[in-house]
Protein backbone atom coordinates (compact mmCIF):
# COMPACT_ATOMS: atom_id res chain seq x y z
CA UNK A 1 0.00 0.00 0.00
CA UNK A 2 2.72 2.38 0.83
CA UNK A 3 4.66 1.54 -2.29
CA UNK A 4 1.67 2.23 -4.41
CA UNK A 5 1.17 5.60 -2.76
CA UNK A 6 4.81 6.59 -3.21
CA UNK A 7 4.57 5.72 -6.87
CA UNK A 8 1.54 7.89 -7.35
CA UNK A 9 3.11 10.73 -5.57
CA UNK A 10 6.29 10.46 -7.61
CA UNK A 11 4.23 10.35 -10.82
CA UNK A 12 2.38 13.40 -9.69
CA UNK A 13 5.59 15.32 -9.04
CA UNK A 14 6.84 14.43 -12.49
CA UNK A 15 3.63 15.39 -14.20
CA UNK A 16 3.36 18.82 -12.58
CA UNK A 17 5.55 20.73 -15.07
CA UNK A 18 3.64 19.15 -17.89
CA UNK A 19 0.35 20.26 -16.41
CA UNK A 20 1.64 23.82 -16.09
CA UNK A 21 2.66 23.81 -19.71
CA UNK A 22 -0.67 22.40 -20.73
CA UNK A 23 -2.40 25.06 -18.67
CA UNK A 24 -0.50 27.77 -20.46
CA UNK A 25 -1.43 26.37 -23.86
CA UNK A 26 -5.00 26.11 -22.72
CA UNK A 27 -5.03 29.77 -21.67
CA UNK A 28 -3.60 30.82 -25.01
CA UNK A 29 -6.27 28.75 -26.78
CA UNK A 30 -8.93 30.23 -24.54
CA UNK A 31 -7.77 33.75 -25.37
CA UNK A 32 -7.84 32.90 -29.07
CA UNK A 33 -11.21 31.37 -28.75
CA UNK A 34 -12.46 34.35 -26.75
CA UNK A 35 -11.21 36.65 -29.46
CA UNK A 36 -12.87 34.53 -32.06
CA UNK A 37 -16.00 34.47 -29.94
CA UNK A 38 -15.97 38.23 -29.63
CA UNK A 39 -15.48 38.51 -33.35
CA UNK A 40 -18.35 36.06 -33.89
CA UNK A 41 -20.49 38.06 -31.47
CA UNK A 42 -19.69 41.20 -33.41
CA UNK A 43 -20.55 39.41 -36.65
CA UNK A 44 -23.69 38.05 -35.05
CA UNK A 45 -24.66 41.46 -33.84
CA UNK A 46 -24.05 42.85 -37.28
CA UNK A 47 -26.04 39.97 -38.76
CA UNK A 48 -28.83 40.58 -36.25
CA UNK A 49 -28.90 44.22 -37.26
CA UNK A 50 -29.04 43.20 -40.92
CA UNK A 51 -31.78 40.70 -40.03
CA UNK A 52 -33.71 43.34 -38.16
CA UNK A 53 -33.30 45.66 -41.10
CA UNK A 54 -34.41 42.86 -43.45
CA UNK A 55 -37.35 42.02 -41.19
CA UNK A 56 -38.28 45.65 -41.01
CA UNK A 57 -38.02 45.90 -44.78
CA UNK A 58 -40.07 42.70 -45.14
CA UNK A 59 -42.77 44.00 -42.81
CA UNK A 60 -42.77 47.22 -44.74
CA UNK A 61 -43.07 45.27 -47.97
CA UNK A 62 -45.82 43.16 -46.40
CA UNK A 63 -47.67 46.26 -45.34
CA UNK A 64 -47.35 47.57 -48.87
CA UNK A 65 -48.49 44.19 -50.21
CA UNK A 66 -51.42 44.17 -47.78
CA UNK A 67 -52.35 47.62 -48.85
CA UNK A 68 -52.06 46.64 -52.48
CA UNK A 69 -54.07 43.43 -51.77
CA UNK A 70 -56.75 45.41 -50.03
CA UNK A 71 -56.81 47.81 -52.95
CA UNK A 72 -56.91 44.84 -55.35
CA UNK A 73 -59.75 43.21 -53.36
CA UNK A 74 -61.66 46.43 -53.44
CA UNK A 75 -61.12 46.72 -57.19
CA UNK A 76 -61.88 43.02 -57.63
CA UNK A 77 -65.10 43.25 -55.60
CA UNK A 78 -66.08 46.35 -57.50
CA UNK A 79 -65.35 44.70 -60.86
CA UNK A 80 -67.07 41.50 -59.72
CA UNK A 81 -70.18 43.43 -58.86
CA UNK A 82 -69.99 45.05 -62.27
CA UNK A 83 -69.49 41.65 -63.95
CA UNK A 84 -72.40 40.16 -61.98
CA UNK A 85 -74.53 43.08 -63.04
CA UNK A 86 -73.40 42.57 -66.64
CA UNK A 87 -74.10 38.81 -66.42
CA UNK A 88 -77.55 39.53 -65.04
CA UNK A 89 -78.10 41.99 -67.83
CA UNK A 90 -76.74 39.43 -70.32
CA UNK A 91 -79.09 36.72 -68.97
CA UNK A 92 -81.98 39.16 -69.18
CA UNK A 93 -81.01 40.04 -72.74
CA UNK A 94 -80.67 36.35 -73.63
CA UNK A 95 -84.14 35.72 -72.18
CA UNK A 96 -85.49 38.64 -74.16
CA UNK A 97 -83.80 37.28 -77.29
CA UNK A 98 -85.20 33.79 -76.61
CA UNK A 99 -88.68 35.16 -76.11
CA UNK A 100 -88.26 37.24 -79.23
CA UNK A 101 -87.12 34.17 -81.18
CA UNK A 102 -90.06 32.15 -79.91
CA UNK A 103 -92.39 34.94 -80.87
CA UNK A 104 -90.68 35.11 -84.24
CA UNK A 105 -90.96 31.32 -84.70
CA UNK A 106 -94.61 31.46 -83.73
CA UNK A 107 -95.15 34.29 -86.16
CA UNK A 108 -93.33 32.32 -88.87
CA UNK A 109 -95.37 29.21 -88.06
CA UNK A 110 -98.58 31.16 -88.25
CA UNK A 111 -97.39 32.78 -91.46
CA UNK A 112 -96.50 29.36 -92.95
CA UNK A 113 -99.81 27.95 -91.79
CA UNK A 114 -101.65 30.89 -93.28
CA UNK A 115 -99.64 30.49 -96.47
CA UNK A 116 -100.32 26.72 -96.54
CA UNK A 117 -104.02 27.36 -95.99
CA UNK A 118 -103.93 29.91 -98.72
CA UNK A 119 -102.06 27.60 -101.09
CA UNK A 120 -104.33 24.70 -100.19
CA UNK A 121 -107.10 26.65 -101.81
CA UNK A 122 -105.21 26.16 -105.04
CA UNK A 123 -106.32 22.85 -106.53
CA UNK A 124 -103.59 20.39 -107.43
CA UNK A 125 -103.38 17.89 -110.30
CA UNK A 126 -105.10 15.29 -108.11
CA UNK A 127 -108.26 17.38 -108.41
CA UNK A 128 -108.41 16.33 -112.03
CA UNK A 129 -108.19 12.58 -111.28
CA UNK A 130 -111.95 12.29 -110.87
CA UNK A 131 -112.46 14.10 -114.15
CA UNK A 132 -109.83 11.91 -115.80
CA UNK A 133 -111.86 8.82 -114.87
CA UNK A 134 -114.51 9.94 -117.34
CA UNK A 135 -111.94 9.50 -120.05
CA UNK A 136 -110.90 6.07 -118.76
CA UNK A 137 -114.35 4.70 -117.96
CA UNK A 138 -116.39 6.39 -120.69
CA UNK A 139 -116.51 5.94 -124.42
CA UNK A 140 -113.42 7.43 -126.10
CA UNK A 141 -114.87 10.41 -127.96
CA UNK A 142 -113.31 13.88 -128.19
CA UNK A 143 -110.32 12.43 -126.33
CA UNK A 144 -107.74 14.79 -127.83
CA UNK A 145 -109.72 17.89 -126.99
CA UNK A 146 -110.50 16.70 -123.45
CA UNK A 147 -106.88 15.74 -122.76
CA UNK A 148 -105.65 19.08 -124.11
CA UNK A 149 -108.06 20.95 -121.85
CA UNK A 150 -106.90 19.05 -118.77
CA UNK A 151 -103.20 19.43 -119.67
CA UNK A 152 -103.71 23.17 -120.02
CA UNK A 153 -105.28 23.27 -116.57
CA UNK A 154 -102.40 21.22 -115.10
CA UNK A 155 -99.91 23.70 -116.55
CA UNK A 156 -101.80 26.60 -114.97
CA UNK A 157 -101.73 24.76 -111.64
CA UNK A 158 -97.94 24.63 -111.73
CA UNK A 159 -97.50 28.25 -112.92
CA UNK A 160 -100.12 30.04 -110.80
CA UNK A 161 -100.00 28.28 -107.45
CA UNK A 162 -100.18 31.67 -105.75
CA UNK A 163 -103.46 32.43 -107.48
CA UNK A 164 -105.99 29.83 -106.23
CA UNK A 165 -108.92 31.69 -107.72
CA UNK A 166 -107.52 31.38 -111.20
CA UNK A 167 -106.79 27.66 -110.73
CA UNK A 168 -110.26 27.07 -109.27
CA UNK A 169 -111.81 28.80 -112.28
CA UNK A 170 -109.80 26.57 -114.63
CA UNK A 171 -110.84 23.40 -112.76
CA UNK A 172 -114.48 24.49 -112.85
CA UNK A 173 -114.19 25.13 -116.58
CA UNK A 174 -112.80 21.61 -117.10
CA UNK A 175 -115.58 20.16 -114.95
CA UNK A 176 -118.19 22.05 -116.93
CA UNK A 177 -116.63 20.78 -120.14
CA UNK A 178 -116.72 17.16 -118.89
CA UNK A 179 -120.26 17.53 -117.57
CA UNK A 180 -121.36 18.92 -120.91
CA UNK A 181 -119.74 15.91 -122.61
CA UNK A 182 -121.36 13.36 -120.27
CA UNK A 183 -124.87 14.75 -120.71
CA UNK A 184 -124.57 15.37 -124.42
CA UNK A 185 -126.83 13.32 -126.68
CA UNK A 186 -125.58 13.45 -130.22
CA UNK A 187 -126.66 11.86 -133.50
CA UNK A 188 -124.63 12.59 -136.60
CA UNK A 189 -123.75 11.41 -140.05
CA UNK A 190 -120.22 10.08 -140.26
CA UNK A 191 -117.82 7.81 -142.11
CA UNK A 192 -117.97 4.50 -140.28
CA UNK A 193 -115.40 1.71 -140.12
CA UNK A 194 -116.65 -1.89 -140.30
CA UNK A 195 -113.65 -4.16 -140.40
CA UNK A 196 -111.44 -2.72 -143.09
CA UNK A 197 -114.31 -1.14 -145.07
CA UNK A 198 -115.55 2.43 -144.76
CA UNK A 199 -119.29 3.07 -145.03
CA UNK A 200 -121.54 6.05 -144.75
CA UNK A 201 -124.00 5.88 -141.89
CA UNK A 202 -125.32 7.25 -138.60
CA UNK A 203 -123.61 7.45 -135.24
CA UNK A 204 -125.32 7.97 -131.89
CA UNK A 205 -123.72 8.83 -128.56
CA UNK A 206 -125.18 9.52 -125.13
CA UNK A 207 -122.55 11.14 -122.96
CA UNK A 208 -119.81 8.73 -121.97
CA UNK A 209 -122.12 5.72 -121.54
CA UNK A 210 -122.46 4.26 -124.98
CA UNK A 211 -122.18 4.81 -128.68
CA UNK A 212 -123.89 3.10 -131.62
CA UNK A 213 -123.26 3.21 -135.32
CA UNK A 214 -125.11 1.71 -138.28
CA UNK A 215 -124.31 1.75 -141.96
CA UNK A 216 -126.86 3.25 -144.34
CA UNK A 217 -126.58 0.37 -146.79
CA UNK A 218 -127.71 -3.14 -145.79
CA UNK A 219 -125.71 -6.30 -146.42
CA UNK A 220 -126.72 -9.41 -148.39
CA UNK A 221 -128.70 -10.72 -145.40
CA UNK A 222 -130.83 -7.60 -145.23
CA UNK A 223 -129.16 -6.25 -142.05
CA UNK A 224 -127.40 -2.94 -141.83
CA UNK A 225 -123.82 -3.41 -140.55
CA UNK A 226 -123.92 -2.25 -136.95
CA UNK A 227 -121.48 -1.83 -134.09
CA UNK A 228 -121.67 -0.90 -130.41
CA UNK A 229 -118.90 0.72 -128.40
CA UNK A 230 -118.51 -1.75 -125.52
CA UNK A 231 -116.01 -2.08 -122.66
CA UNK A 232 -113.48 -4.89 -122.73
CA UNK A 233 -111.29 -6.03 -119.85
CA UNK A 234 -107.76 -4.66 -120.05
CA UNK A 235 -104.66 -5.34 -117.99
CA UNK A 236 -104.81 -2.11 -115.96
CA UNK A 237 -108.09 -0.39 -116.80
CA UNK A 238 -111.27 -0.78 -118.81
CA UNK A 239 -110.94 -0.01 -122.50
CA UNK A 240 -113.57 0.35 -125.22
CA UNK A 241 -113.77 -1.00 -128.73
CA UNK A 242 -116.33 -1.25 -131.50
CA UNK A 243 -118.02 -4.66 -131.34
CA UNK A 244 -119.44 -5.76 -134.69
CA UNK A 245 -120.16 -9.41 -133.90
CA UNK A 246 -123.66 -8.67 -132.63
CA UNK A 247 -126.55 -11.06 -132.23
CA UNK A 248 -129.53 -10.79 -134.51
CA UNK A 249 -131.71 -9.31 -131.76
CA UNK A 250 -129.05 -6.72 -130.96
CA UNK A 251 -128.78 -5.64 -134.62
CA UNK A 252 -132.56 -5.28 -134.79
CA UNK A 253 -132.53 -3.17 -131.61
CA UNK A 254 -129.82 -0.93 -133.06
CA UNK A 255 -131.90 -0.39 -136.20
CA UNK A 256 -134.98 0.40 -134.05
CA UNK A 257 -132.95 2.91 -132.03
CA UNK A 258 -131.89 4.87 -135.11
CA UNK A 259 -135.43 4.68 -136.51
CA UNK A 260 -136.91 6.00 -133.25
CA UNK A 261 -134.48 8.94 -133.23
CA UNK A 262 -136.25 10.29 -136.32
CA UNK A 263 -139.81 9.45 -135.31
CA UNK A 264 -139.94 9.57 -131.48
CA UNK A 265 -138.40 11.31 -128.50
CA UNK A 266 -138.17 7.99 -126.63
CA UNK A 267 -135.35 5.67 -127.72
CA UNK A 268 -134.48 2.20 -126.39
CA UNK A 269 -130.83 1.31 -126.86
CA UNK A 270 -129.26 -2.16 -126.38
CA UNK A 271 -126.49 -1.36 -123.95
CA UNK A 272 -125.50 -2.05 -120.34
CA UNK A 273 -125.42 1.28 -118.48
CA UNK A 274 -123.21 -0.29 -115.76
CA UNK A 275 -120.54 -0.88 -118.41
CA UNK A 276 -119.95 -4.46 -117.29
CA UNK A 277 -117.34 -6.20 -119.41
CA UNK A 278 -119.02 -9.60 -119.01
CA UNK A 279 -122.50 -8.40 -119.95
CA UNK A 280 -121.09 -6.38 -122.82
CA UNK A 281 -119.26 -9.45 -124.10
CA UNK A 282 -122.43 -11.49 -123.77
CA UNK A 283 -124.36 -8.77 -125.60
CA UNK A 284 -121.93 -8.78 -128.48
CA UNK A 285 -121.05 -12.49 -128.69
CA UNK A 286 -124.05 -14.36 -127.32
CA UNK A 287 -124.54 -17.80 -128.89
CA UNK A 288 -126.84 -20.73 -128.14
CA UNK A 289 -125.15 -23.50 -126.20
CA UNK A 290 -126.04 -27.14 -125.48
CA UNK A 291 -125.87 -28.88 -122.14
CA UNK A 292 -122.53 -30.35 -123.20
CA UNK A 293 -121.15 -26.88 -123.83
CA UNK A 294 -122.53 -25.68 -120.51
CA UNK A 295 -120.92 -28.64 -118.75
CA UNK A 296 -117.57 -27.95 -120.43
CA UNK A 297 -117.78 -24.29 -119.45
CA UNK A 298 -118.76 -25.28 -115.90
CA UNK A 299 -115.78 -27.66 -115.72
CA UNK A 300 -113.48 -24.99 -117.15
CA UNK A 301 -114.67 -22.33 -114.72
CA UNK A 302 -113.90 -24.62 -111.79
CA UNK A 303 -110.22 -24.72 -112.64
CA UNK A 304 -107.66 -27.41 -111.98
CA UNK A 305 -109.38 -28.74 -108.83
CA UNK A 306 -112.29 -29.98 -110.94
CA UNK A 307 -110.09 -32.87 -112.09
CA UNK A 308 -109.53 -34.39 -108.60
CA UNK A 309 -113.18 -33.80 -107.74
CA UNK A 310 -114.23 -35.62 -110.92
CA UNK A 311 -111.70 -38.38 -110.12
CA UNK A 312 -113.28 -38.81 -106.67
CA UNK A 313 -116.70 -39.11 -108.31
CA UNK A 314 -115.51 -41.75 -110.79
CA UNK A 315 -113.60 -43.76 -108.20
CA UNK A 316 -116.51 -43.60 -105.78
CA UNK A 317 -118.94 -44.87 -108.43
CA UNK A 318 -116.56 -47.66 -109.46
CA UNK A 319 -116.14 -48.78 -105.86
CA UNK A 320 -119.92 -48.59 -105.37
CA UNK A 321 -120.60 -50.77 -108.43
CA UNK A 322 -117.91 -53.25 -107.35
CA UNK A 323 -119.20 -53.54 -103.79
CA UNK A 324 -122.83 -53.63 -104.86
CA UNK A 325 -122.18 -56.50 -107.27
CA UNK A 326 -120.12 -58.30 -104.63
CA UNK A 327 -122.82 -57.87 -101.96
CA UNK A 328 -125.51 -59.06 -104.38
CA UNK A 329 -123.48 -62.16 -105.21
CA UNK A 330 -122.54 -62.76 -101.58
CA UNK A 331 -126.15 -62.27 -100.48
CA UNK A 332 -127.53 -64.69 -103.07
CA UNK A 333 -127.63 -68.05 -101.31
CA UNK A 334 -129.56 -69.85 -104.01
CA UNK A 335 -132.43 -72.32 -103.70
CA UNK A 336 -130.33 -74.63 -101.56
CA UNK A 337 -129.91 -72.04 -98.82
CA UNK A 338 -133.62 -71.23 -98.71
CA UNK A 339 -134.58 -74.91 -98.59
CA UNK A 340 -131.96 -75.63 -95.95
CA UNK A 341 -133.32 -72.82 -93.74
CA UNK A 342 -136.87 -74.10 -94.22
CA UNK A 343 -135.71 -77.62 -93.25
CA UNK A 344 -133.96 -76.17 -90.19
CA UNK A 345 -137.12 -74.34 -89.21
CA UNK A 346 -139.08 -77.63 -89.69
CA UNK A 347 -136.55 -79.51 -87.54
CA UNK A 348 -135.37 -81.79 -90.39
CA UNK A 349 -131.60 -81.59 -89.91
CA UNK A 350 -130.82 -84.38 -92.37
CA UNK A 351 -132.66 -82.61 -95.18
CA UNK A 352 -131.04 -79.33 -94.18
CA UNK A 353 -127.57 -80.88 -94.46
CA UNK A 354 -128.47 -82.33 -97.85
CA UNK A 355 -129.70 -78.93 -99.16
CA UNK A 356 -126.72 -77.07 -97.65
CA UNK A 357 -124.44 -78.65 -100.24
CA UNK A 358 -126.35 -76.66 -102.89
CA UNK A 359 -126.20 -73.35 -100.95
CA UNK A 360 -124.07 -70.38 -102.09
CA UNK A 361 -123.01 -66.99 -100.80
CA UNK A 362 -122.29 -65.91 -97.25
CA UNK A 363 -125.40 -67.56 -95.83
CA UNK A 364 -124.34 -70.82 -97.51
CA UNK A 365 -120.92 -70.53 -95.84
CA UNK A 366 -122.59 -70.19 -92.46
CA UNK A 367 -124.80 -73.23 -93.06
CA UNK A 368 -121.88 -75.31 -94.30
CA UNK A 369 -119.70 -74.28 -91.36
CA UNK A 370 -122.23 -75.77 -88.93
CA UNK A 371 -124.18 -78.51 -90.74
CA UNK A 372 -121.38 -80.07 -92.79
CA UNK A 373 -119.20 -80.81 -89.76
CA UNK A 374 -119.80 -82.90 -86.67
CA UNK A 375 -119.17 -80.91 -83.51
CA UNK A 376 -119.14 -82.51 -80.10
CA UNK A 377 -120.95 -79.62 -78.46
CA UNK A 378 -122.52 -76.24 -79.19
CA UNK A 379 -119.53 -74.30 -77.93
CA UNK A 380 -117.31 -75.81 -80.60
CA UNK A 381 -119.85 -74.87 -83.30
CA UNK A 382 -120.12 -71.31 -81.96
CA UNK A 383 -116.34 -70.97 -82.03
CA UNK A 384 -116.33 -72.12 -85.65
CA UNK A 385 -118.99 -69.51 -86.46
CA UNK A 386 -116.98 -66.81 -84.70
CA UNK A 387 -113.93 -67.68 -86.79
CA UNK A 388 -116.09 -67.58 -89.92
CA UNK A 389 -117.62 -64.22 -88.99
CA UNK A 390 -114.18 -62.80 -88.14
CA UNK A 391 -113.02 -63.59 -91.66
CA UNK A 392 -116.18 -62.76 -93.62
CA UNK A 393 -117.54 -59.63 -91.92
CA UNK A 394 -114.52 -57.43 -92.92
CA UNK A 395 -115.15 -58.56 -96.50
CA UNK A 396 -118.68 -57.15 -96.25
CA UNK A 397 -117.33 -53.72 -95.22
CA UNK A 398 -114.38 -53.70 -97.60
CA UNK A 399 -114.21 -50.54 -99.76
CA UNK A 400 -117.03 -48.74 -97.93
CA UNK A 401 -114.58 -46.56 -96.01
CA UNK A 402 -113.13 -45.25 -99.28
CA UNK A 403 -116.54 -44.11 -100.47
CA UNK A 404 -117.02 -42.26 -97.18
CA UNK A 405 -113.56 -40.68 -97.52
CA UNK A 406 -114.33 -39.56 -101.08
CA UNK A 407 -117.66 -38.09 -99.95
CA UNK A 408 -115.88 -36.13 -97.20
CA UNK A 409 -112.95 -35.01 -99.36
CA UNK A 410 -114.95 -33.71 -102.33
CA UNK A 411 -116.51 -30.69 -100.52
CA UNK A 412 -113.13 -29.87 -98.95
CA UNK A 413 -111.55 -29.74 -102.39
CA UNK A 414 -114.48 -27.60 -103.51
CA UNK A 415 -113.89 -25.23 -100.60
CA UNK A 416 -110.19 -25.08 -101.45
CA UNK A 417 -111.07 -24.17 -105.04
CA UNK A 418 -113.42 -21.47 -103.79
CA UNK A 419 -110.68 -19.98 -101.59
CA UNK A 420 -108.27 -19.99 -104.52
CA UNK A 421 -110.92 -18.36 -106.71
CA UNK A 422 -111.60 -15.68 -104.10
CA UNK A 423 -107.88 -14.91 -103.86
CA UNK A 424 -107.76 -14.45 -107.63
CA UNK A 425 -110.88 -12.27 -107.42
CA UNK A 426 -109.24 -10.06 -104.81
CA UNK A 427 -106.24 -9.69 -107.11
CA UNK A 428 -108.63 -8.55 -109.85
CA UNK A 429 -110.24 -6.08 -107.42
CA UNK A 430 -106.78 -4.76 -106.53
CA UNK A 431 -106.02 -4.13 -110.20
CA UNK A 432 -109.40 -2.93 -111.51
CA UNK A 433 -111.20 -1.73 -108.37
CA UNK A 434 -114.82 -2.37 -107.39
CA UNK A 435 -116.49 -0.08 -109.89
CA UNK A 436 -118.09 -3.00 -111.74
CA UNK A 437 -120.57 -4.94 -109.52
CA UNK A 438 -121.35 -7.32 -112.36
CA UNK A 439 -117.70 -8.25 -112.63
CA UNK A 440 -117.51 -8.95 -108.90
CA UNK A 441 -120.70 -11.03 -108.98
CA UNK A 442 -119.38 -13.00 -111.95
CA UNK A 443 -116.04 -13.60 -110.23
CA UNK A 444 -117.71 -14.80 -107.04
CA UNK A 445 -119.99 -17.15 -108.98
CA UNK A 446 -116.98 -18.66 -110.76
CA UNK A 447 -115.16 -19.05 -107.44
CA UNK A 448 -118.11 -21.00 -106.01
CA UNK A 449 -118.15 -23.49 -108.90
CA UNK A 450 -115.77 -25.90 -107.15
CA UNK A 451 -117.85 -25.85 -103.96
CA UNK A 452 -120.92 -26.68 -106.02
CA UNK A 453 -119.06 -29.49 -107.79
CA UNK A 454 -117.79 -30.83 -104.47
CA UNK A 455 -121.30 -30.97 -103.05
CA UNK A 456 -122.62 -32.56 -106.25
CA UNK A 457 -120.06 -35.34 -105.76
CA UNK A 458 -120.32 -35.62 -101.97
CA UNK A 459 -124.11 -35.91 -101.62
CA UNK A 460 -124.62 -38.89 -104.00
CA UNK A 461 -121.52 -40.66 -102.67
CA UNK A 462 -122.75 -40.26 -99.11
CA UNK A 463 -126.16 -41.68 -100.07
CA UNK A 464 -124.52 -44.59 -101.94
CA UNK A 465 -122.26 -45.24 -98.96
CA UNK A 466 -125.27 -45.35 -96.66
CA UNK A 467 -127.04 -47.70 -99.08
CA UNK A 468 -124.07 -50.10 -99.14
CA UNK A 469 -123.70 -49.97 -95.35
CA UNK A 470 -127.38 -50.89 -94.94
CA UNK A 471 -126.96 -53.65 -97.53
CA UNK A 472 -123.92 -55.00 -95.70
CA UNK A 473 -125.67 -54.82 -92.31
CA UNK A 474 -128.70 -56.65 -93.74
CA UNK A 475 -126.51 -59.46 -95.11
CA UNK A 476 -124.66 -59.70 -91.82
CA UNK A 477 -127.99 -59.92 -90.01
CA UNK A 478 -129.09 -62.76 -92.32
CA UNK A 479 -125.83 -64.60 -91.62
CA UNK A 480 -126.26 -64.23 -87.84
CA UNK A 481 -129.90 -65.29 -88.07
CA UNK A 482 -129.04 -68.38 -90.15
CA UNK A 483 -126.21 -69.38 -87.80
CA UNK A 484 -128.38 -68.95 -84.70
CA UNK A 485 -131.23 -70.92 -86.29
CA UNK A 486 -128.93 -73.82 -87.17
CA UNK A 487 -127.34 -73.90 -83.72
CA UNK A 488 -130.71 -73.87 -82.02
CA UNK A 489 -132.08 -76.54 -84.35
CA UNK A 490 -129.15 -78.90 -83.81
CA UNK A 491 -128.61 -78.73 -80.11
CA UNK A 492 -132.20 -78.23 -79.01
CA UNK A 493 -133.14 -81.38 -81.04
CA UNK A 494 -130.27 -83.41 -79.60
CA UNK A 495 -131.22 -82.30 -76.11
CA UNK A 496 -134.78 -83.38 -76.76
CA UNK A 497 -133.65 -86.79 -78.05
CA UNK A 498 -131.45 -87.30 -75.03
Amino acid sequence: MFKWTSFVFAATLCAAPMVVMAQQDSDIDAVKKRAELNSAKADLEEARKKRDMAVAARWKDREVANQERELFNEKYQENKEKVDALMSERARLFEDVRVAREDLAQVKLQAEKARAEFLSLAAGPERLETLAKFQENGVPFNVAERVETQNKTKKEMSLYRDDPLRIAKSVIDVAKFEMAFTRESKVEKADLMFGSAVSQGDRMRLGGLYALQMAAVSDINGFHPSAIMLPVAGEKKRSFSWQENLTTDTKQNVAKAFANVKDSAFVMVPVDVLLSTELSSELANHTETTWKDDFKQFFKDGGILMYPIAALMVLGLLIFVWRLVWLLIAGFGGVGARRALKAVDAGDVALARKQTAKAHGEVGKVLKAVLCKNYTDRASAEKALEVLFAGEVPKLEKGLTWISVFASTAPLLGLLGTVMGMIELFDVITMHGTSDPKLLAGGISVALVTTEAGLIVAIPLQLLHTFLVNKSDALRGRMEKAGLAVLNALWIKEKGEN
